[in-house]
Formats: structure tokens, C-alpha cells, sequence
């Protein structure tokens, strides 16, 4: 005896489906589809002529060939046996659920797909050379159109929770959604990044936890800060990290984290070429005499303690107090260690939002080649003012020191561990274009200075790309921003300006100017539109040539879906 079996998760059954069920399946069939044709209870002649039926009540009689009958209805019949099992399979389905019954899950989603044009990124309308920026999603000049798209789950119990976000972030191009590693072109050779292949969408944040009352453990790779509310002047990423948090008492929180930013073994480079190593530099120099198991030149690693005090009552409810320290540990740059003392405020009172931070930067570099006493300070400060809800100015400053004399033992130049001031609350534009990495300018990724200008090796930055003989900054802004009803704007100027200018290079940077208008139809859809431009000051001219003064532009059409 032949059997079908399936089995069904939910109701936890097993379907048989005998092949006497097909056998008189096919009687039905078949006594359907005679009476279909008028053969039913009307046939009052029957007989069997060789292989024919011959059938008729009027004049006109119905002649059908029984085998072609047979297979025919035996066929139809086969098909609807079959086509029973997975539709009583899908009937009986349910919905997906965690293993573990204790715990919720949540679903939740994102894209954000933003066509961008672009022109003079090099500041000379008359050259093609260096006319690109770098951001999150590759190289991009002229026109291209980044997408984002993430997709994530987040759950657990009153112990154990998690969070998990899958991410593409790439220009839309056919090499990159039909997933083609084609990995040439000058796209290629400038960020390795043309040719979307499977460790393109991956999981690009993780946070998984238990919370065992006076303190929480957590690892993964989430976004993690020291100082995002205020300037973003030290540290924030998503690098991997093990950290606890806790409480003591209603008002105070602290946070301690353990941060692997590089862990490396490599047999190819010595001590000697680090600095070519993370500066986006494709010149590599091998050295085979390096001991093959020989990792600690190529690691850095952070220890970053923070306390948030939360005002509980007064005038000044509501404002924190957050000191914080770090102590990075970067072998990967000629050993650099260094210790931040930092303090932050922030909060509202009344009509005013203050924002401050100051930090003090310490430490020494001693690898080959290389010892220096590090010593440097970095400050910032802003006020938000709210009017009314449709317009509050804001006004503020940055400062980062920078060096006064590179042929000294001295840096004085002030380095982040990876600064991320384009998404902080006040300054803060995704679309800007100082928050992206422009080569001729001298920005990076996220930090809105110029600390890749320099020649001697740096202790820190985003990539370890931060020089210890950086110019500095000082910018000053200010903007308002509004939101009215569906609608919300923000705009803004800011001038930067080097704090040491180098030797026969002028202090006046440039100055940006933005804006940013959306509106949200719902919760699951906004469109937006934010227009940057940046008019280089004589430093691009001294640092380039008299051709690079020309304003560069960045218009970006923001689609943003959110579930």
C-alpha cells in the first residue's frame, strides 16, 4: 500500500492520502463532468459498443472514446490528490514564533533610498581630479543614488533581550542589486566597494543581553557613544564591544565598556608601514622577516567608563551631568595610548536647550620610529531656543586643537577615537557636506574637521586616519529649524576655520551652508529635500592651487520608508 504523508507543525498531524482516495476521487470526477454534458439522470440508452459508449436520448447521440475518457479524468484526479497535500499543509500553517515561549519578538524595517547630484566636490569646476566624496554606501560623484535598506527584530523577557539589524548600503547600479562582484574600475581601486557580494548584507547591528537587576552584560556591535548628545567630539560607532550597565539610585546610570576596534595578525607589514596600513593609502610594503603569529602591532582596543546623573528636581529637572573616561590602547599606530577626561551636559530648561562638552586628551606614542608626548583639548557648546514649536534658533561652537609645530616631540593636535558629529542633535545633517570624506577639503567620515590634513602619524580618528600635526578647528554656527504640522525644516550656517594654520596656509577654511525641508504623509513615509553647499576660504587655495575656489554642491531627494 502506497502512502502520502506530510507533516503539519501547528496541529502537529500527520495528512494519509490512501490511492483508493484517488480511485474514487475519479468516480466523482468523472460522474460530474457526464452530467456536465447532459448525460445524467436524462440518459435513457445505454450500451457498450466495443470502445465506445453510445448514450443519447434524442435523435443526436454523444459518441466518447473511454480510454482518452479514462486518462483524462485519471490525470485530473492525480492532480487534485496532489495538489490536497500542501493546501492542506498551508491551511493548517501558522505564524512564525520564537523557539523559547517566554519571550516577544517585534519586526521592524527601514529604507531610505536618496538620489544625490553632486558637482565641484574638488572645489574646481575646470579639473575632474579628486571631484568625489565618500560616504557609508561607497564613492559617489556626479549622480548616484544611495540605498539603504535594513530589516531587523528586537525582543525578550523581563531578563534576556536583543536586538538584531540586518543592512545594504550601496548605489543603486545592476551590479550591486543582482548581488555581481565586479571588483574593477576606478570605484574600485579608490574604496573597494563596487559589486554588492554576500558579505555586503549582513548583520550590520547587534545587541544581545541579560539584565541581572543591579547590572546588565552586553555584547555586539550596535551603536555605542561617549558623547553623541552634545559635540560627538570623542567617541561613536558601532564597533564590536562587551560592556555592562547599571543603576544606582533613581537618577545616576553608568555604562563601562570593552571596544575591539582593530584585532589583527598580519605576515605581510611591519611596524614601519602602520601609517599606510589605515590612511586609505593603497601603497603596502611587505616584509617578510615579521614573526607570522606576531598580532599586537595591529590592534586597538578601548576601555571607556561613563556616569549620566539626571537632575531630579529644581529649576534644572531633567538636565544631565556625564563625565566619562577612555583609554585607548593603539598599537596599530605606533603605539599610541592615550587617556580621554571628558564632561558633558545637556538638557532643557525652560525655553533653552544648553549642550556642552570639554575634553582633555593625554597620553604618549612610542613605537619605531615614533615618540611623542600627546596633550591636546577639544571643546564644544550650543543653545537651542524654542520660540514656539515652528522656529527655534540655535547658535554654537567647536574647537579642537590643533598643532603648533610639527618637527617637535610634541602632538598637540587633538585626535578623536572616532568622532561622530553629523549625527548629533544640534550641528547634526546626514546630507551635509562637511559629515562626508572629501579629500581635497581634508573631512572624514562623520567628524566635520579636517584632521586628515598632516604629515605625522596620529593616535586615533575614524580608520586611524587623524594626524598628530592636524590643524585644528574652530567653527562657529547657527540655524533655526520648526516643525509645522506635517511639515519640518532646519537650516544652517556654519564657518570653519584652522586653529594652527600650517606654515603659508591661510586659517579661513570655508563655510557651509544647508538646508532641509520634509514631510511626513505617515509614520511609514516622509520625503525630504536637503540642499548643502560648501565655498571653499583661501586655505583650499594655498593648499591646492588658485583654480580650487570654486562652491561645491550637493542637492539630495530623501525617500524614507519606515515599518
Amino acid at each position: 500500500m502506497t502512502f502520502f504523508t506530510i507533516a503539519v507543525t501547528k496541529s502537529e498531524f500527520l495528512c494519509l492520502f490512501h490511492i483508493d482516495m484517488i480511485l474514487i476521487l475519479y468516480q466523482r470526477v468523472k460522474a460530474i463532468f457526464l452530467a456536465s454534458i447532459g448525460l445524467g439522470k436524462e440518459m435513457n440508452r445505454k450500451k457498450r459498443e466495443g470502445n465506445y459508449w453510445v448514450m443519447g436520448s434524442k435523435p443526436k447521440c454523444n459518441v466518447i472514446k473511454e480510454e482518452n475518457l479514462m486518462k483524462k479524468l485519471m490525470v485530473v484526479a492525480m492532480l487534485l490528490a496532489f495538489l490536497a497535500v500542501p493546501l492542506t499543509a498551508f491551511g493548517t500553517m501558522g505564524k512564525m514564533a520564537p523557539a523559547s515561549k517566554d519571550i516577544s519578538v517585534t519586526w521592524f524595517g527601514s529604507l531610505k533610498t536618496y538620489p544625490s547630484w553632486m558637482s565641484n566636490l574638488n572645489f574646481n569646476s575646470d579639473s575632474d581630479v579628486g571631484d568625489w566624496m565618500l560616504d557609508e554606501n561607497g564613492v559617489m560623484t556626479d549622480h548616484n543614488v544611495r540605498n539603504e535598506l535594513r530589516m531587523g527584530w528586537k525582543g525578550g523577557n523581563d531578563k534576556f533581550d536583543f536586538m538584531i539589524i540586518l543592512e545594504a548600503d550601496f548605489n543603486l547600479d545592476k551590479n550591486n542589486t543582482d548581488r555581481g562582484a565586479q571588483k574593477k574600475g576606478q570605484t574600485f581601486a579608490m574604496a573597494d566597494d563596487q559589486g554588492m557580494t554576500g558579505d555586503d548584507f549582513g548583520v550590520e547591528k547587534l545587541d544581545i543581553g541579560y539584565n541581572f537587576g543591579p547590572f546588565r552584560i552586553h555584547t555586539g556591535w550596535t551603536t555605542r557613544w561617549l558623547d553623541l548628545k552634545t559635540g560627538g567630539l570623542v567617541y561613536g560607532d558601532d564597533h564590536p564591544y562587551i560592556g555592562f550597565t547599571g543603576n544606582i539610585g533613581e537618577n545616576f546610570k553608568w555604562e563601562a565598556d570593552y571596544t575591539i576596534i582593530y584585532d589583527a595578525m598580519s605576515t605581510e607589514y611591519s611596524d614601519s608601514t602602520d601609517d599606510t596600513l589605515h590612511t586609505g593609502t593603497i601603497v603596502q610594503i611587505k616584509d617578510p622577516s615579521l614573526n607570522p603569529w606576531d598580532g599586537d602591532d595591529l590592534d586597538w582596543r578601548v576601555y571607556s567608563l561613563k556616569g549620566i546623573y539626571t537632575i531630579p528636581s529644581g529649576f534644572a529637572k531633567g538636565f544631565v551631568i556625564s563625565p566619562f573616561y577612555a583609554f585607548s590602547d593603539n598599537s596599530a599606530h605606533s603605539n599610541a595610548q592615550v587617556s580621554y577626561l571628558g564632561l558633558e551636559g545637556y538638557g532643557k530648561l525652560g525655553m533653552f536647550t544648553p549642550r556642552f562638552e570639554i575634553v582633555y586628551a593625554d597620553g604618549d606614542m612610542e613605537g619605531e620610529g615614533a615618540d611623542y608626548d600627546i596633550s591636546a583639548m577639544a571643546a564644544y557648546a550650543s543653545v537651542d531656543i524654542e520660540i514656539c514649536p515652528g522656529f527655534i534658533p540655535y547658535f554654537g561652537i567647536k574647537w579642537e586643537e590643533g598643532d603648533d609645530d610639527p618637527t617637535d616631540d610634541d602632538i598637540d593636535a587633538f585626535n578623536s577615537i572616532t568622532d561622530i558629529t553629523r549625527y548629533t542633535p544640534t550641528f547634526g545633517m546626514e546630507n551635509a557636506i562637511v559629515y562626508r570624506y572629501i579629500s581635497v577639503l581634508g573631512s572624514h567620515l562623520y567628524s566635520g574637521n579636517f584632521n586628515v590634513n598632516g604629515t605625522q602619524p596620529g593616535y586615533g580618528g575614524i580608520s586611524n586616519s587623524s594626524k598628530g600635526d592636524a590643524p585644528g578647528l574652530m567653527m562657529w554656527g547657527l540655524g533655526f529649524k520648526g516643525k509645522y504640522g506635517q511639515w519640518s525644516y532646519k537650516v544652517q550656517y556654519m564657518d570653519f576655520e584652522f586653529d594652527d594654520e600650517p606654515t603659508g596656509i591661510d586659517e579661513e577654511v570655508g563655510q557651509e551652508f544647508d538646508l532641509r525641508v520634509a514631510y511626513t504623509f505617515s509614520k511609514h513615509f516622509t520625503i525630504a529635500n536637503c540642499f548643502a553647499a560648501f565655498d571653499p576660504g583661501d586655505a583650499i587655495e594655498d593648499m591646492n592651487g588658485d583654480d580650487f575656489d570654486d562652491t561645491a554642491l550637493v542637492n539630495t531627494i530623501e525617500l524614507i520608508w519606515k515599518w
